[in-house]
């Protein structure tokens, strides 16, 4: 039987009798009237003896004499009336002096629940005796069964209290009617804020909004006499936050009508299972992927990039020296080693990108969304970088190289394994060639990215050795057939190639960092030139200088100007700077600011190669520009198209209405000249009037 079940009760049957007379004799009779093996009679001569007995005594009946000296019957029921330990025991008043009702009525007020006149009929008295024990007995046998349904509801509300779990329940309605102090805790209210609340507005089950009672899974548990669970549900707690909670409840039995609801926190279950599975996916030596991890990533990304139609690489790099750490420093110093790579390599790629330790010293990682070899080429560059840089293990300083195989999705595989063993065998391919570099799994792929990092380093190469020049291309006005000024045009002057045009550099040296300094480069010496032809430039020309979309979104690029223009001495009013509509429009609040403030300095602005990209109307509102260059596509065809010519007509009647000056680029007949003559632009530039050509001759061309 359960301990929170009252047992029926068992009281102790033998009762004990207060027998009260001052007469000796009297008591004798009593006692040979009542004894009995249940019963064991005490005997008092007075009142005060009476006292003493009641109180070390557990008294079922107390028969008095009314009539003793000191204290009498009636004073002794009184106080006997007054104590809480003797209250509740049945007094039977014996005498031979109350006949009349005057006195019989003192007698009941004092405590009395009968009276017998002596001489005492035996048959009279030992059935009403008997009668008073049964009351008795039944009394005690209720008040001990009532102790016992005290201490089960004392024992079951500590259960109730210590128990982790929620535990409420409802009425037939759904509403809160108990809550323990786990729910209490967990729905972040008191007992008395939840009861009446709604059960279906605490507990919902996954993916579900509040719905009305009747068609919730909880009414159906009640109609149906059924039980119900759902470890996903979620607990809305008062203060509006909410839990997992896994729930179960079942209808009370009867005659109780309602629900009783278990639920549990499942936030710290569910936590520890994350816990477990990032563990089975996760190195515990590097905190990267393992190669179960690594391979479930690479298949997620494969069928992205397959429905995508997107590219993906995946290098697999394995250290050079990695044994003789081991063999010589010990297995702690290599761990440590490992740990140190997966650092470095960390710090290689984006934080979207997956890394893994396939075991040993064998790392693979996925870089996701590189659509050019170069750029895998670039990483892989750094990565052995970072790899030939000394690792410090414990104070000691040790040296490992490395090997990186490259293998690109979807030209070397369509599968994950084989995807990863293409990139294995490139790796021993970089391995085998010497160690300490890296190779596509395809020649033609490893050529052009080796060919590309060669003419990236060319370029750092002359970057440093200053084997950038410019040219400058005469702008003639159609007007009068005057200097407008000169557009700089940066060339690359290399050794053995000799002059390498901007379309094959430029991107090159935006990708590699290198613009900045290139670009800082061109205005300083378009400065300087400005001042060595001094004035043999007409009044008010300019020298034109592009600005790359890098160099022009740079957040230092006013600081820059400014630099240059006090350094030189350069008059404001001589530089012009030419911004592609791409660059404008990137950051327009950006764009207003930058151009207002390079105007207020007093540089000119010009849109170059208009036409081609946004030509937003919006924005040559709202832009302070000084000139408009029409791009040459447009003026190549402008005798034999007749759309190229309204564009080009267009564009013009637009500048002049917006008071701006146009320029043509790319002009290379007279015909051509003369058409935008009519047209009224403003100036020309193309090689009619003038090629790009050095400093020098356009200084003997001005004398």
């Amino acid at each position: 039987m359960s301990p929170a079940t009252p047992a029926p009760a068992k009281v102790d049957r033998r009762q004990t009798l207060l027998l009260v007379d001052d007469t000796p004799q009297n008591l004798i009779a009593l006692e040979a009237l009542l004894d009995h093996p249940d019963r064991r009679l005490l005997m008092a001569a007075s009142g005060e003896e009476a006292l003493g007995l009641l109180l070390e005594n557990d008294v079922a009946i107390a028969l008095v004499d009314v009539q003793m000296p000191g204290m009498d019957g009636f004073e002794l029921a009184q106080l006997m009336r007054g104590s809480s330990r003797t209250r509740h025991i049945p007094i039977l008043f014996i005498t031979a002096f109350m006949r009349d009702e005057r006195s019989m009525l003192r007698g009941y007020e004092a405590g009395a629940i009968d009276f017998l006149s002596k001489p005492v009929d035996s048959h009279v008295l030992k059935s009403k005796v008997a009668l008073f024990l049964e009351l008795d007995l039944a009394r005690r046998q209720l008040s001990h069964t009532n102790d016992q349904l005290d201490e089960a509801l004392a024992y079951n509300e500590a259960i109730l209290a210590a128990a982790a779990e929620g535990i409420i329940v409802t009425d037939p309605g759904g509403r809160l009617t108990y809550a323990n102090q786990a729910a209490c805790r967990m729905l972040k209210g008191s007992n008395a804020r939840l009861q009446g609340r709604p059960l279906n507005e605490l507990i919902l089950p996954p993916d579900s909004n509040v719905i009305p009672w009747e068609a919730s899974a909880f009414h159906e548990t009640l109609r149906r006499g059924s039980v119900y669970r759902n470890h996903e549900s979620r607990l809305y707690a008062l203060d509006g936050t909410t839990l997992p909670a896994a729930v179960s409840c079942a209808p009370l039995p009867a005659p109780r009508a309602g629900l009783v609801v278990i639920f549990q926190d499942m936030s710290v279950p569910q936590r520890l299972q994350a816990e477990l599975e990032r563990q089975l996916v996760t190195d515990l030596l590097t905190g990267l992927f393992n190669r179960d991890g690594f391979m479930q990533t690479l298949e997620n990304v494969l069928a992205r990039a397959a429905r995508e139609h997107r590219r993906f690489a995946v290098l697999y790099l394995d250290l050079d020296g990695f044994k003789r750490i081991n063999d010589t420093l010990g297995h702690a110093a290599g761990d440590e080693l490992l740990r140190s790579v997966a650092h470095r390599l960390r710090a290689c790629v984006r934080p979207y990108d997956a890394i893994a330790r396939l075991g040993g010293d064998e790392f693979c990682m996925i870089l996701d969304g590189l659509d050019d070899e170069q750029d895998v080429a670039r990483v892989a560059e750094k990565i052995l970088d970072l790899m030939g840089m000394p690792h410090y293990l414990g104070g000691r300083q040790v040296n490992v190289g490395g090997s990186v195989g490259i293998a690109t999705y979807p030209e070397c595989a369509h599968e994950t394994g084989r995807l990863v063993q293409a990139a294995d065998m490139a790796m021993y391919q970089a391995k085998s060639e010497g160690r300490n570099k890296f190779r596509f799994f395809t020649e033609e792929m490893n050529f052009r990215a080796q060919a590309r990092m060669m003419l990236e380093e060319s370029l750092r190469t002359a970057v440093n050795e200053s084997e950038f020049i410019l040219h400058y291309q005469p702008q003639i006005r159609l007007a009068d057939g005057g200097l407008r000024g000169f557009e700089a045009l940066i060339r690359w002057q290399h050794g053995n190639a000799g002059l390498v045009q901007p379309a094959i550099f430029i991107p090159l040296l935006e990708g590699a960092g290198l613009i900045h300094q290139i670009g800082e480069w061109v205005l300083a010496e378009a400065c300087e030139q400005t001042l060595r032809w001094g004035a043999r430039l007409p009044e008010g020309s300019t020298i034109s200088v592009n600005l790359s979309p890098r160099q022009f979104n740079n957040r230092h690029l006013l600081d820059g100007i400014r630099g240059l223009i006090e350094k030189h001495g350069v008059a404001p009013s001589r530089i012009e700077l030419e911004v592609t509509e791409g660059s404008l429009i990137q950051d327009m609040d950006y764009t207003c600011r930058v151009l207002r403030e390079l105007r207020a300095i007093g540089i000119k602005i010009a849109v170059d190669d208009f036409g081609t990209g946004y030509s937003s109307l919006a924005y040559l509102r709202k832009f302070e520009l000084d000139a408009l260059k029409i791009d040459r596509q447009f003026i190549s065809n402008l005798l034999d198209s007749d759309k190229d010519a309204a564009i080009t007509h267009s564009i013009i009647q637009l500048g002049h209405n917006l008071g701006l000056e146009i320029i043509a680029e790319g002009v290379e007949t007279e015909a051509q000249a003369d058409y935008l003559r009519q047209l009224k632009c403003d100036t020309v530039q193309g090689y009619h009037f003038g090629r790009p050509q050095p400093a020098t001759q356009i200084h003997e061309g001005l004398r």
